[in-house]
């Protein structure tokens, strides 16, 4: 890659791991269209474009999620107690739909995913369940929403924290709590994605290099800055007040789902 090329992809990856940090999120929403629109100028090929850059955004989320999440343990919000029911099935999930990537056309879940976000986004600016949180949550009802949430967020590249904070807060866990489980939730959908699209990439012989579809030489860009910015993010989501978290959240949502019909 020439030097411009890396500075976009380093601006990128910085923004991508401010924005884990601070919501919970893998970073996707920056690092998708960055790549769209980069990928064909380092040469990769027209058809392989999209794929990849789910692909490398997913990469890069391993490796950004992991920094926020690591910043985010420190403070004791990650409990054990609803990590075991989440993150099993954000991996089955984002399994699934990095396998559909190369499968299925996305662009009827993309329009829906997009609706979805605009309602939670105004969700999110009403006032937050009060109590505590509910231990007493069915098992299979957030099996089944984590395992939903990780296949929409393999499909289209992002780490998942758009649809798992608003999920969290319907059982009335605390919005930094949920923002640090959805940062290792994110972390475990970024994996998970990365493996598929890895066995995918080989299986099916479309590459973008020896990662199978992962853009290699962008993905050690991204995550290069990604990971600098990242615990920057985790300590301001400690420290901003919550009103202004959720509704700088809620405008996060709607510029998701503007960024999904614009694709």
């Amino acid at each position: 890659m020439d030097i411009t090329v890396w500075l976009w992809c380093l601006g990128g990856g910085a923004l991508a791991g401010l924005l884990a940090g601070l919501l919970g999120i893998g970073g996707g929403l920056v690092v998708v269209p960055l790549l769209i629109y980069l990928l064909p100028v380092i040469g990769v090929a027209p058809e392989l474009v999209v794929p990849s850059a789910i692909a490398t955004s997913l990469a890069t989320i391993c490796m950004t999620t992991a920094s926020a999440a690591l910043t985010h343990s420190r403070t004791g919000y990650l409990e054990r107690f609803w990590l075991i029911r989440v993150l099993p099935g954000l991996s089955v999930g984002a399994l699934l739909g990095a396998f559909l990537v190369t499968v299925v056309n996305p662009e009827w879940l993309k329009l829906s995913f997009a609706a979805v976000l605009v309602i939670l986004s105004i969700r999110m600016l009403l006032p937050a369940p009060e109590g505590e949180p509910k231990t007493s949550v069915s098992k299979r009802l957030l099996a089944i929403g984590a395992a939903l949430i990780g296949t929409i967020s393999g499909l289209v590249g992002i780490g998942g924290g758009a649809l798992t904070v608003p999920f969290l807060q319907r059982v009335r866990i605390p919005v930094r709590q949920a923002i640090a489980i959805s940062s290792l939730g994110s972390f475990v959908i970024g994996c998970s994605s990365v493996v598929m699209f890895i066995l995918n990439g080989w299986l099916s012989e479309q590459t973008s290099g020896p990662l199978g579809l992962i853009n290699l030489p962008a993905w050690i860009a991204i995550s290069m800055a990604s990971v600098l910015l990242a615990p920057l993010g985790a300590k301001l989501a400690h420290r901003l007040p919550i009103r202004l978290m959720r509704r700088f959240f809620a405008a996060f949502l709607v510029v998701v789902a503007i960024n999904l019909l614009m694709k």
